[in-house]
């Protein structure tokens, strides 16, 4: 019997495929983040243009033993101040990233899976979270882009979208710099 329960849960819970990296090594490549960090926060114009709309902080730091990244972040929207907490792993039954995002104005709590597009690590919520419901009946659902300049300096980009991903529409965006 005991023998039965150790190669299930060896099935069960082994982390690595054959030729697979395990999922600490895919989260080490994010070990860049690590750090204290100056947001320059941002809303876009109707013409298309960038605004700042002021400065903030983030600080980044490994969580659980290195099998998280936890960032605690202010970040300055045009709808207010929004303080979120976020964690990102690497999820080996998805063999993607997973990322959960709190913000304390709201209590909401998102899920988002996500994966690399080129140099773009591409996080939605369109498959793995409950859309939020409007006043208007619509069911919005986001995306978050990270783009990774250089080791100071990477850029996060929110927007959302009404149809499930058809169309994406811009909230916000954040340029990080390494600040410490």
């Amino acid at each position: 019997m005991r023998s039965i329960f150790s190669i299930l849960h060896l099935a069960i819970f082994c982390t690595t495929a054959l030729g697979q990296e395990s999922p600490l090594n895919q989260l080490k490549k994010l070990d860049f983040l690590i750090g204290n960090w100056t947001i320059e926060n941002y809303k876009r114009n109707a013409d298309g243009s960038w605004e700042s709309i002021g400065s903030s902080a983030s600080a980044i730091s490994w969580d659980n033993g290195g099998r998280f990244i936890r960032e605690m972040a202010q970040h300055l929207t045009q709808f207010g101040e929004i303080n979120m907490l976020t964690y990102i792993a690497f999820d080996s039954r998805l063999n993607g990233f997973k990322l959960t995002a709190m913000d304390k104005e709201y209590g909401l709590m998102d899920i988002y899976h996500g994966e690399y597009s080129g140099k773009e690590l591409v996080f939605t919520n369109l498959e793995s979270d409950i859309p939020i419901k409007m006043q208007d009946g619509k069911e919005l659902s986001f995306r978050l882009t990270y783009t990774f300049q250089n080791g100071q300096k990477f850029s996060q980009l929110v927007e959302g979208t009404y149809d499930k991903g058809g169309n994406w529409f811009v909230f916000a965006r954040s340029d990080y710099t390494r600040s410490g």
